[in-house]
């Protein structure tokens, strides 16, 4: 007889055990697949929203990739910069926060980092390498 209450703690354990981790293990699936929110858009579409009041367009490329040209009145946030995140901190959350980089990821990235902290953002598809391609505007 003891055995069998033995047999009982132990299951009830092993049950209790499963249920805890399937919760847990459910909650971390839902926090991973929660992805930030923004919109990447083409070159033509990114050129439209630039000029809508209220806008800041970022370039998160290097001072030195910047030098070679940027899309017209963006300001710089090098992303690799330590204390990029704090740049980016302080960017006006009323405005929305157009986002380039060279090919695309590091605006992805970028985008995702913002939307996170509460800004609205929109992200160039392609960066300024497929905003040039498109024969688009660049100061130098």
């Amino acid at each position: 007889m003891n055995k069998d209450i033995r047999n009982q703690k132990s299951m009830k354990t092993k049950a209790v055990t499963f249920l805890v981790s399937t919760i847990i293990a459910g909650l971390f699936f839902i926090a991973c697949a929660q992805t930030a929110n923004f919109k990447t858009v083409s070159p033509q579409e990114f050129q439209k929203l630039m000029n809508e009041k209220d806008t800041i367009v970022l370039d998160v490329r290097t001072p030195e990739e910047v030098s070679e040209g940027k899309i017209p009145n963006a300001i710089n946030i090098d992303f690799y910069s330590d204390t990029f995140e704090q740049e980016l901190s302080k960017l006006d959350k009323s405005k929305t926060i157009l986002v380039y980089c060279r090919s695309g990821r590091r605006g992805a990235s970028t985008a995702e980092i913002l939307t996170k902290k509460g800004y609205k953002v929109i992200n160039l598809e392609g960066g300024i390498s497929n905003w040039q391609s498109e024969g688009l505007p660049i100061q130098k």
